[in-house]
């Protein structure tokens, strides 16, 4: 990854140890590493169609920024033979599939020493990502920090939509929730639930839900809330945020993973409040500012435990001003880089 300033090549007063200060300091490789950027542009896992264009509207803005990806992995996903009675976990074909190839793809970049983006179309591709990143460190504490207006912990037997990106978390954990189901599965619904949790080599579940911390939730079911109690699970809602602040939140979330090795941080655009910009499948008021965002980014792209950042549910096709929520999270995410 490379990010420009301008000034490199336009301010001649600048002397040449102030242009390598600036080059030091804005040419950027991530904690010393090479930056790979996976772009995961399946959305069949979401309930309304178009998160398929937001991996390319947000490299797009970036752009603009001066910001560019050298190493860029592309992974177009074409939809399998699905079987229609699927209700409670729809597209789950698909999904798996796509998310096999993501941890492939995951698996391959951080092995290669390198520090992976992920920008991903519906968050159901976090089930890949999260796969191969935990593939990838098989004698490591995986500590995850999960930014988003949702807990994503429903399964098949409790959704209330099938929506396959309401369910990466609990396949992950390798969570059913059976205590408090409210769906009867078909036979072949329960052949394919299991076999999305086993997704990739390795070992299942893919990561321990006591290291996981959750940031900005504040629109989760029952059945959800009954396996954060359960399992006891670190959850920052807004009013914490509201009343402790932003970096208290962060610090705290770090405290609680400072057992882990290495951190997968997984950004929702929905956690922002959609009073911004609302160009995502299911944006939730009462979210976090702009400002509140850039923190959180920009302290953990440099975090030296930061594995892996993916952002995902960009849909430029539900922005009521064309790329706002690709601009909006742009302009955040160029933030953070630059330091």
């Amino acid at each position: 990854m490379h990010v420009f300033d301008s000034r490199l090549g336009t301010d001649l007063r600048l002397t040449i140890g102030q242009r390598l200060k600036v080059l030091k300091n804005h040419y950027m490789i991530i904690q010393n590493q090479a930056v790979r950027l996976i772009l995961a542009k399946c959305d069949t896992g979401a309930g309304k169609k178009g998160a398929e264009k937001g991996p390319d509207a947000l490299v797009s803005e970036l752009k603009k920024f001066e910001i560019g990806f050298d190493d860029v992995h592309t992974l177009e996903f074409d939809n399998v033979n699905e079987n229609a009675s699927m209700q409670f976990c729809k597209h789950i074909e698909t999904v798996s599939n796509n998310a096999a190839r993501l941890s492939e793809a995951v698996l391959e970049s951080v092995k290669a020493g390198k520090k992976t983006f992920i920008f991903s179309g519906d968050h159901s591709n976090a089930i890949g990502g999260l796969s191969g990143f935990s593939n990838a460190h098989p004698d490591k504490t995986i500590g995850v920090i999960w930014i988003d207006a949702h807990a994503d912990l429903h399964s098949p037997y409790t959704t209330p939509s099938g929506n396959m990106h309401g369910m990466p978390l609990a396949a992950l954990i390798g969570a059913d929730n059976i205590s408090e189901a409210k769906n009867v599965l078909s036979d072949i619904e329960v052949a394919a639930w299991n076999a999305l949790k086993t997704v990739g080599d390795g070992p299942t579940p893919k990561i321990q839900p006591e290291n996981l911390v959750f940031i900005a939730i504040r629109d989760a079911e029952p059945q959800e809330w009954h396996l954060i109690d359960q399992y006891n699970i670190k959850n920052f809602e807004p009013e914490y945020i509201k009343e402790h602040g932003i970096y208290n939140v962060i610090n705290n979330s770090l405290k609680h993973l400072e057992h882990c090795d290495t951190i997968y941080v997984s950004f929702d655009v929905d956690s922002m409040d959609p009073g911004m910009a609302n160009g995502t499948g299911t944006p939730v008021e009462n979210g976090l500012s702009k400002a509140e965002a850039e923190a959180v980014l920009k302290t953990l792209v440099h975090h030296p435990k930061t594995g892996l950042l993916e952002i995902t549910e960009i849909n430029p096709s539900l922005d009521t001003m064309p790329h706002k929520m690709a601009v909006l999270t742009a302009e955040i995410l160029a933030s953070a880089l630059k330091g």
